[in-house]
C-alpha cells in the first residue's frame, strides 16, 4: 500500500494527529515538552489553530506528520517570532514570505523506509508553491549536520524553548539554488531554475543576522544514507548503553579486555569481526543495511553506546550487513567477558549483565514494533510516486 501525504482539513483527522504526536513523542520516545496532555493523550498547542498540518497515511494508519505556519495564511505566532527572532527577516522579505516548520514526527517503526524523505520533500514542495522565501525550524544538536545537508543554516545562538532541552534555530533560503547544489541538498531537484533567487535572500539574512553562517559542515554520503540518518534522529529513543552507570575505572576494566577496531566510511564491519563477539560502538555510526543497487537500504543506525553482535561472515548471500557510515571506533568483547570480570569484580560483572539484559530487551521491543508495522503494511514497502502524492 502506498503512503499518501495530504493536508489535514477536518477536525476528526486533526484529533488523530494530536494523538499520534503523543504516541510517538511521549509513548515511543519518552519525551515531554510544551503541549503534552497526559489526560487526553494528545499534543497540541495554539499554533495548530493557524498552522497547516500535513499527515502521512498508509492504509488509514497515520505514520507521519508535520506542521507549517505560513505568514501568507495567518499571522506568525508571537512565540515563534520571539524564539526565531523573525522581525528582521520579516522586514527584509515580508512576513507573507516566511514559514515555520515544526512538529515533524514519523512512526519509529518506519524509520528504515522512505517515509521521512517523502514527508520532508512534500513540505518543501508545498512551501515553494506557497511563495516561501525563508523557512525556520529548530533542530536537536545530533541532527544539525543533517539539516545542514538539506540546506539549512545557523543564524543565532541556541535556545531552550519552554523546555530544558537545547534547540538550535535554523533558517533555509528555499530559492538559493547555488547553496542547495553546493550542499547536495535533495531540495535542489524540486526548485525550478526560474525561481532561483541567486542568493539574494541569503545576502539579506547576512545583513540583519550577524551570526548567519554562509557555510556549514555538511554531512557527506549518498542520499539514501542521509534520509536513513535523518529518520533515525527523529525517531531515536533514549537507549540503554552497555557501559551506562560505569565509572571511568570500570569502563577501563571492560575495554581493557576488548579488541579495539577502527573502520573507515563504507567499510564492512562484518568482514572483520570475531565469531560470537559482542561489540559496542565507541564513536561514529554504523548502519544496519540490506544490500541493494550497489548500496544499502538502512534498517537501523547505531551510534556511540549502542551494541551489536555476532557479525561473523557467512558463506552465501548475507541478508543484512553492518557498515561504517563515517570513521567509527568499536570494541569487540569476548563471549565470556562477564564470567572473567566476575572473578575479579562481582559488582561490575553484575552491572554489565544488567545493562546487557536492558539492551537486549530494547532490541526485542524494536523488532516487535518493526515487525508489526511491516505486517500491517502487507510487506509492501513501495511509496507512492512523488508527483502522485495528493495535497
Amino acid at each position: 500500500m502506498a503512503i499518501d501525504i495530504r493536508i489535514v482539513e477536518d477536525d476528526e483527522m486533526r484529533e488523530r494527529v494530536f494523538r499520534f504526536r503523543y504516541d510517538v513523542h511521549v509513548g515511543e520516545l519518552g519525551k515531554g515538552g510544551p503541549g503534552v496532555c497526559h489526560d487526553t493523550r494528545t499534543i497540541r498547542d495554539a499554533s495548530d489553530a493557524v498552522g497547516t498540518i500535513l499527515v502521512a497515511i498508509e492504509e488509514d494508519r497515520i505514520v507521519g506528520t508535520g506542521r507549517i505556519c505560513h505568514g501568507s495564511l495567518a499571522e506568525i505566532p508571537e512565540r515563534y517570532r520571539e524564539w526565531f527572532s523573525t522581525p528582521p527577516a520579516e522586514a527584509e522579505t515580508g512576513a507573507n514570505r516566511i514559514s515555520i516548520t515544526s512538529r515533524l514526527m514519523v512512526d519509529p517503526s518506519y524509520r528504515g523506509r522512505t517515509l521521512a524523505s517523502l514527508l520532508v520533500m512534500r513540505i518543501y514542495d508545498w512551501a515553494i508553491k506557497q511563495g516561501t522565501d525563508l523557512d525556520f525550524c529548530m533542530a536537536e544538536t545530533p541532527l544539525l549536520r543533517m539539516y545542514y545537508r538539506l540546506g539549512y543554516r545557523t543564524y543565532k545562538s541556541a535556545i531552550r524553548p519552554e523546555t530544558d532541552s537545547i534547540r538550535v534555530p535554523l533558517v533555509l533560503s528555499l530559492r538559493d539554488r547555488g547553496h542547495l547544489v553546493k550542499c547536495d541538498s535533495p531540495f535542489a531537484m524540486l526548485l525550478p531554475e526560474s525561481l532561483d533567487d541567486g542568493g539574494r535572500n541569503a545576502q539579506r539574512l547576512e545583513a540583519v543576522y550577524p551570526d548567519f553562517a554562509h557555510d556549514a559542515p555538511v554531512l557527506k554520503g549518498d542520499i539514501r544514507t542521509l534520509w536513513a540518518r535523518y529518520a533515525d534522529g527523529l525517531t531515536r529513543r533514549a537507549r540503554r548503553g552497555l557501559l551506562d552507570g560505569l565509572d571511568e575505572a570500570q569502563v577501563d576494566q571492560v575495554l581493557g579486555r576488548a579488541a579495539a577496531l577502527r573502520f573507515g566510511t563504507d567499510e564492512l564491519v562484518c568482514s572483520r569481526s570475531e565469531h560470537g563477539a559482542l561489540g559496542v560502538v565507541l564513536s561514529g555510526r554504523l548502519g544496519v543495511g540490506v544490500p541493494r543497487d550497489g548500496g544499502w537500504h538502512w534498517v537501523e543506525i547505531l551510534s556511540a553506546g549502542d551494541v551489536f553482535g555476532d557479525l561473523e561472515p557467512v558463506r552465501g548471500e548475507r541478508h543484512v550487513e553492518l557498515v561504517a557510515l563515517e570513521p567509527t571506533q568499536t570494541a569487540l568483547l569476548s563471549q565470556n567477558l562477564v564470567e572473567k570480570l566476575a572473578r575479579k569484580d562481582a559488582s561490575l560483572a553484575m552491572r554489565l549483565s544488567m545493562n546487557l539484559v536492558a539492551v537486549l530487551r530494547q532490541r526485542v521491543d524494536d523488532l516487535h514494533r518493526r515487525g508489526a508495522a511491516f505486517h500491517h503494511a502487507g510487506r509492501d514497502l513501495t511509496p507512492a510516486p512523488f508527483n502522485k502524492v495528493a495535497l
